[in-house]
Parts: structure tokens; C-alpha cells; sequence
């Protein structure tokens, strides 16, 4: 492995530039990174310039030793990763929107309008349409001046209203508002995520809030390919209605993945075989072999093998654009396209050298790519397969053909499975048991349905109307059959692992424990082994500690989902317990994204998530909870709920009421109720308002609230409160 790395001059490049761009990324303020940059950029300057006063030196006396001359090459080493290190940083600045002087924030006022470019087709939902835009000017209307950013935007839909389009630009009223990170805690965090890609704000736009200009300034490549994609997905659906079948095929052959329904999803991602869905390099290498054996009979032409190369480079290059340019497919046809050129000008790429290579310039182009979970995994994949997949295979040399084949497939995903566990893990918080024989059966069925794709494609230029009914007719019972095949296999028993939670020192530390551990077999290597068993014992002594700490804290949290649910979450020791409506309760959208997160951060398993609905559970206890609704008790906490069906029990004055003060009293969907009238009713220490709950409403308790000295809190501000134990 020494050896390949030293044959590798990108990668010691490329480590260096990644650790100064997460640097940037998680440690380091934009307005500090140019200082930074710079002054590492001098200090390698610095090094650069002894180096070469030193060499200088040496040259001039004759009798300097050739292992003199050569001892000192560390510094030029040390110059080369500064020097990548404050690019990395830099690039991330210079890639940050928000840092340019002409940012649109820095001097938008509310009665400004702003102008905008509408930069990606818009995505159509139920009731509205969704799109990026890219600011070009702000201001009045007579008075604009150039501007910088990015916008997401959402037009509400109008049946007499004609929506933008690819291109067009938009004249519209400041409805802008920043995007908000989560409020509940373990939810995913949009503004984070978005902020990778450079958007910091949204804007809800009404028919009256906007207006187009008539100006189209698309770029026509783009807009050719986009009217293609668009075309391609319209033939899809007449020829494949069923959600299911439509959505996996426009994923395998124009890059859309958000048609696919969730069960399908879900399926996919429980069986350890999603990875299909994302157009990489397993669909560039079909469509490569494919296309080799289609254009064989050039090489028998003059610089046959040329034609060949470049119709084939500008074939993948096409379907890459085709499907969004992905980093998947980004990376896949960058490097395929490195080796490929390499095999036929006769000159063997060293596939490590490619690997970095294509990941550099796809940083350079985006440096916020190293942030997203495809990009991780796609190059972690790759690596990994190219690294293990040969030591894996040699464990057994099968004599026929078929298992030959079956068994390379296997050592290639066992091989990609190991080595992107920990990112897996990180991101998805789960562990699919039978990814094996998931795979080896889904990819080659994959294989399938892509050349039977492709063939469909090309089939609707043909005016044969009963062709295209049997091509219809073939990628759907292809993509049927593979669908059916994969929903079989999640509904094993066992068949995922849900819950299982690290973080990102704890996969950075699971990550150096296997990979040092396998190259201390692989290369017998005892200071490997002794290494990885150190890492490993770090990974499990901090995660055990981790668990340890959680365990012993038990919380109660209030949420504010929307305006229609309220929910308590009481975490005891290992077990969450859900009390909210019976709308939220079933719901396994809602809890996956609320609940879910909470639960795995804590190290709660699924099976310990105990869901109670509030509209039916009128009486519950155990060791340390009691429910008397509507009054909740946990610990020595005890919480009083009231909506806006409570007022007969106000009025009775309650018929159960625990001893003692309630510590907090709950309002949500709105109660008609003064805080007054309740308070000669019950005792009280706090007030929560919750959702569902007027602003004026809200407003008159704080009010009463701070006349009588009692902590108010209102979480359709803050959304989430938590009360330890």
C-alpha cells in the first residue's frame, strides 16, 4: 500500500486540500479564513524559498554527499501541504456567496424588489412549484443596482397563471426570509444542508408577488438538456404509469430520484442496495462495455481506436449532463474517462492517481461537495473497492466461469460495504444483514433493466407504435420483478439493523480501526494491528462512555410540530416514551423525522420507542410515569395539558389533581381560557404555549405571565423545550 501511495502524487495532495477545507467548513469564521489562507501561504512560500537557498548551496560545492543533497527534501514535502492546506481554505471562501461585497442581504430592504435568473427546472408539487434562483439585481424599480446570491423559491400554483421556466427572468417583491436551522432536536437541518450549496434564504411567492420580465437568458446547452430530460420523463410516464416503476426508472435513466415513492425507498435502503438508484460508476461502466462492444468494428478502420475513444468519451460525457452531473457521475466519468484515455493511447493510469484526481477537480469546481453523504460514499466505494475487492477475491479461485462471477461481485460489494460502514452508519443510522445476496441479485438485475431502458429510449424514435408497447411492456416487468425481489428480501426478519447512532469522531475513529486492522492482516503488519486495536478500543471506550452519560440523564421535552401537533417526549433511562395525537402518533413520516433522531442520539433502540396517543390514553403508569389526563406526571414533574376541549374540566375545577404544584401547564390548540381563572383553580410554576395557539392569545398570557412573576415560554418561537430530570 506504500508503494501505490508513493506512485500517487495527487493523493498527498488531495488529503491536505480536504483537511483545510473541512477546517474552513467547521472550525474556522469566513471572515478569518483570507487571513488564515494567506499566512499559510506565506509559510510555505517561506519553506519553498530555504529549500531552494539550500539547494542552491549544495550545488555549488562539488563535494556535498548525494545523501545530503536528499535529506532535506521534508521541507519541499512541508511547502506542497501548506500549500494545499490554505488552498483548501481559501477555495471555500472564495466559494462562499455570502462573503462577496455585492451580497444581496448585506443592503435588501423590505420594500425592495429583487431581479432574478430561475437556475434548475422547477420541481412540481401539489401545491406549488419549487426552483433556485440567482440574484442579479435589487433595489426600486427605477433604481436597481447589481446584486449576488441565491434564492429557493416556491411559486403557489394558478390555473390562469402561466410559472416560470429554465432561464427565465423574474421580477419579484421581497418575500425573502433566511433559512432556519431545527428547532427540535435529531431533526435534519435543511439550512445546513442548503447552505452547502450556496442558498441562505427562501421566498413563498403568491400570483400577485411577481412578475416575468419577457427576458429568457437560458443556457442553451442546458436548456437542450433539460427539454430532453423533461421529454424523456414525459415518455416514461405514458409508458410507465405505476409510481413505483416510473420512479426507478427515471432514476436509472435521467437522474431523478424524486418520483421514487418512499416504500420503494425504503425498501432499497433496508437491503443495502439504494446505491443502484443514484446513477455512478457501475451504470457508466454498462454503458462503456456496451458501447465498446457496439463500436468494436471501427478498430478495424484508420485510427479506428480514436473514433471509438472519442465517440464513446462523448456518449457518457452526454448521458452524465443527462442525468444532472451528479457527484456520483460526475466523478465516475471523469475518471473512467482518465483510465479510458490512458488504456488507448496506450498508457496505463494508475487508478489511485485517477481516483484523486477526479475528486480535486470536482472540489475545485464545488468545494462544499466534501460535506454530502453521496460524494463520501461514492469516492469511499470506489477506493474501497479498488483496494479490497482483489484480496477478497483471491480467498477463492471457484474453477467455473458463473461462480467465478458470482464471487467477484461478491468480494466487490463486501468490499464496498466494509469500507463505508462507518459513513453509512453516520448518516443512515442502520445496517443492512443481507446487503449480500441483496446485491448480487439486484445488480445484475439492474443491469438489465438499464440496457432495456436505453433500448426503450432509442425505440421512441421509431414510429412503430407496437415496438413501443413492448418495450413499454419489458421495462416494466423487468423493474417489477426487480422491485418485488428487493421488497421480499427487506421483509426478512432481522433484515436491517434500525438505531444504531455514531458521530463524527466516532466514525472517523470506527473508519481509521478497520481500515488499520485490515491492512494489518492483509499486509501482516503488527504495528497495523496494534494501531487499529487501539483506535478500536478508543472507538468503543468513547462510545460506551457516551452511552454511559445518557443512560444516567432522564428528560422531559415538550415540541411544537406545525400548528397541529404537540408533543411530550419523556426520556427514562433507555426508553423514549411519545405522548401526542393520535394524527402524529401513526404517522411514521412525522416520527421518523421528529422522534427519530432524539431517539438515536441517546442510544435508544426502535423497540424502546413507546408510542401513547393522547386522545385515547386517559390513564397510564409505571415506575416513574403516571397519565391521569390531563395531567402528565414524570419523576417529580407533573405537567398539565389543556386545548381547547379542556374548559368542562377547568370549570369542575378538575376531579383528580395531584399534590402539590403543577410545575408547568401546557397550552395548545388554542384554550379559551385566562391564566387567572386557572390559577384560582390549580397551582402552577410555568407556562408553555404550544401549537396551534393565536398569537393573541399567546401574547395576553405572556402579559399575565409577567404580571404574576411566572416563567413564560412560547415554542412557536423557539419550537422545543426541555425539562431535565
Amino acid at each position: 500500500m506504500r508503494n501505490v501511495l508513493k506512485r500517487s502524487p495527487l493523493f498527498w495532495i488531495l488529503v491536505p486540500f480536504l483537511g483545510g477545507s473541512i477546517i474552513a467548513i467547521n472550525l474556522l469564521n469566513t471572515s478569518s479564513q483570507p487571513y488564515i489562507a494567506t499566512s499559510l501561504f506565506a509559510v510555505s512560500f517561506c519553506f519553498l524559498i530555504s529549500m531552494l537557498v539550500y539547494s542552491r548551496f549544495l550545488s555549488q560545492n562539488p563535494g556535498s554527499s548525494t545523501e545530503k543533497k536528499y535529506s532535506q527534501r521534508w521541507i519541499t514535502g512541508v511547502s506542497i501541504f501548506l500549500f494545499a492546506l490554505a488552498s483548501g481554505i481559501i477555495n471555500i471562501w472564495l466559494h462562499s456567496p455570502d462573503q462577496r461585497p455585492d451580497f444581496f442581504a448585506n443592503t435588501l430592504k423590505n420594500q425592495d424588489e429583487i431581479l432574478v435568473q430561475i437556475t434548475d427546472p422547477p420541481q412540481t408539487k401539489e401545491s406549488y412549484e419549487s426552483t433556485t434562483s440567482k440574484i442579479i439585481a435589487i433595489g426600486a424599480e427605477t433604481q436597481m443596482h447589481k446584486a449576488s446570491g441565491n434564492l429557493e423559491l416556491y411559486f403557489e400554483k394558478d390555473s390562469g397563471n402561466l410559472l416560470p421556466v429554465y432561464g427565465d427572468q423574474v421580477l419579484i417583491k421581497n418575500k425573502t426570509s433566511p433559512l432556519i436551522s431545527p428547532k427540535n432536536p435529531g431533526e435534519f437541518d435543511y439550512q445546513k444542508y442548503m447552505s452547502y450549496k450556496g442558498i441562505y434564504h427562501s421566498a413563498y411567492l403568491k400570483k400577485e408577488d411577481w412578475t416575468l420580465t419577457g427576458k429568457n437568458t437560458a443556457n442553451p446547452f442546458w436548456s437542450s438538456i433539460y427539454a430532453l430530460n423533461s421529454r424523456l420523463k414525459s415518455e416514461i410516464t405514458k409508458a410507465l404509469p405505476d409510481p413505483a416503476q416510473k420512479g426507478i426508472a427515471e432514476a436509472l435513466l435521467i437522474g431523478n430520484e424524486s418520483d421514487i415513492p418512499n416504500d420503494i425507498m425504503t425498501d432499497y435502503a433496508g437491503t443495502g442496495t439504494v446505491h443502484i438508484l443514484s446513477v455512478s460508476g457501475l451504470h457508466v461502466g454498462i454503458i462503456i462495455i456496451g458501447l465498446s462492444w457496439i463500436f468494436s468494428f471501427l478498430m478495424k478502420l484508420p485510427f479506428g481506436k480514436y473514433i471509438r475513444l472519442v465517440l464513446i468519451l462523448a456518449i457518457i460525457w452526454f448521458y452524465a449532463f443527462l442525468t444532472g452531473f451528479s457527484a456520483p457521475i460526475a466523478r465516475s466519468v471523469i475518471m473512467f474517462s482518465i483510465v479510458f484515455i490512458g488504456v488507448n493511447i496506450g498508457r496505463r493510469a494508475n487508478i489511485y492517481n485517477s481516483i484523486c484526481g477526479s475528486a480535486l477537480i470536482l472540489l475545485l469546481i464545488d468545494p462544499f461537495m466534501i460535506m454530502q453523504a453521496s460524494f463520501q460514499l461514492s469516492f469511499v466505494a470506489l477506493t474501497g473497492i479498488v483496494w479490497l475487492q482483489p484480496k477478497i477475491a483471491a480467498w477463492w479461485q471457484p474453477d467455473s466461469k458463473l461462480l467465478n462471477y458470482v464471487w467477484q461481485l461478491a468480494a466487490a460489494s463486501l468490499a464496498a460495504q466494509f469500507i463505508t460502514l462507518p459513513i453509512s452508519i453516520l448518516y443512515f443510522n442502520q445496517v443492512s444483514i443481507y446487503f449480500l445476496p441483496a446485491n448480487l441479485i439486484v445488480i445484475p438485475a439492474s443491469f438489465i433493466v438499464l440496457i432495456v431502458g436505453i433500448a426503450f429510449v432509442f425505440v421512441q424514435m421509431a414510429p412503430l407504435i407496437w415496438l413501443h408497447h413492448f418495450m413499454s411492456w419489458l421495462l416494466y416487468g423487468c423493474i417489477y420483478i426487480m422491485n418485488l425481489i428487493v421488497r421480499f428480501i427487506n421483509d426478512l426478519p432481522g433484515a436491517t439493523w434500525h438505531g444504531i447512532y455514531i458521530n463524527g469522531l466516532g466514525a472517523f475513529l470506527l473508519s481509521l480501526f478497520m481500515m488499520l486492522l485490515i491492512s494489518g492482516f492483509i499486509y501482516r503488519n503488527k504495528k497495523l494491528l496494534l494501531a487499529g486495536i487501539t483506535f478500536g478500543l478508543a472507538f468503543f471506550g468513547a462510545r460506551d462512555f457516551d452511552i454511559y452519560n445518557s443512560f444516567k440523564n432522564n428528560e422531559l421535552s415538550i415540541m411544537a410540530i406545525s400548528k397541529n401537533h404537540t408533543v411530550i417526549t419523556l426520556k427514562d433511562r433507555n426508553k423514549l416514551y411519545v405522548l401526542s395525537d393520535s394524527g402524529f402518533v401513526h404517522d411514521k413520516a412525522l416520527l421518523q423525522h421528529h422522534v427519530n433522531g432524539y431517539a438515536w442520539k441517546n442510544y435508544i433502540s426502535p423497540e424502546n420507542i413507546v408510542c401513547l396517543n393522547s386522545e385515547i390514553t386517559s390513564n397510564f403508569s409505571n415506575e416513574n410515569l403516571r397519565i391521569q389526563w390531563p395531567f402528565v406526571g414524570f419523576y417529580d414533574q407533573t405537567v398539565l395539558m389543556l386545548n381547547s376541549e379542556i374548559r368542562a374540566g377547568i370549570r369542575a375545577g378538575f376531579t383528580t389533581i395531584p399534590s402539590g404544584d403543577i410545575d408547568a401547564i401546557v397550552l395548545y390548540n388554542n384554550p379559551p381560557i385566562r391564566l387567572s381563572d386557572l390559577y384560582k383553580k390549580v397551582r402552577f410554576n410555568s407556562v408553555i404555549a404550544a401549537s396551534g395557539v393565536r398569537v393573541t392569545n399567546a401574547r395576553n398570557w405572556e402579559t399575565e405571565c409577567i404580571e404574576n412573576n411566572i416563567p413564560f415560554f412560547n415554542l412557536q418561537k423557539s419550537n422545543y423545550l426541555s425539562i431535565p430530570i
